[in-house]
């Protein structure tokens, strides 16, 4: 029961894994400055920094774009008052919501709890995510940097004790979602017909009103024919 409880907490933290000199609330400063666990990673991506913040900052048609590729895990993403709820099948829950932005970086903060009969109630957690990025030649350099924190003496325990398992699941984790968003935001910045074509409704509004329509040649409108 013990070693069942202890592995459904580690999988529960890896959900927190959304200009860096910039004043922000003391409980986002508090993650930063001392956190439990932390990720970072360097990758590039073939899209302008306006696509890639126009991504950043319409968190839920990102989710809803997540769910049509049927990436995995399926997180649900539905909007309030302050940002995006988010869950998953496991039982993971979370807010998470923007705290700073410029041209070329956002921060978002999030907090975490957890709907398991294995996870205990007093475990939750809080996570601060740092994306950086600056134009490289034709692609875009990103840095991101995930710092996460237990919210009581007795998570962050528990976090310190796991923490060498505990950073490799995130390492796992952020990895594959971190692969599956620049894969659709590469998607919206070369192959954005091909998107529309599998979207209806509100979906496809919400989506030319953040990517508006630009003009298609016939010859790309035949290279973008295949099905998501």
């Amino acid at each position: 029961m013990v070693k069942r409880s202890l592995s459904m907490t580690i999988v529960a933290l890896l959900f927190l894994g959304t200009a860096l000199i910039q004043a922000y609330e003391v409980h986002v400063e508090d993650v930063i400055n001392d956190p439990t666990a932390t990720y970072k990673k360097a990758f590039s991506i073939d899209a302008t920094s306006e696509i890639w913040n126009s991504t950043l900052d319409n968190p839920q048609l990102m989710g809803q774009l997540w769910e049509i590729y049927k990436f995995q895990p399926p997180y649900k993403v539905t909007k309030v008052d302050t940002g995006i709820h988010v869950s998953d099948p496991s039982g993971i829950t979370g807010d998470i919501r923007q705290v700073g932005q410029s041209d070329h970086a956002r921060t978002f903060y999030g907090t975490g709890t957890f709907d398991h009969w294995a996870v205990p109630s007093f475990f939750t957690a809080n996570g601060v995510v740092m994306f950086e990025y600056r134009t490289d030649r034709d692609k875009l350099s990103v840095e991101v940097n995930i710092f996460m924190r237990g919210d009581n003496g007795i998570s962050r325990f528990v976090m310190n004790i796991f923490s060498g398992i505990l950073t490799r699941h995130i390492n796992d984790r952020i990895d594959n979602n971190l692969k599956n968003m620049k894969k659709i935001i590469e998607d919206i910045a070369n192959e954005p017909q091909k998107i529309r074509n599998a979207l209806t409704g509100q979906l496809l509004n919400d989506f030319d009103e953040v990517f508006p329509v630009t003009e298609i040649t016939p010859a790309e409108s035949q290279n973008l024919s295949s099905n998501l």
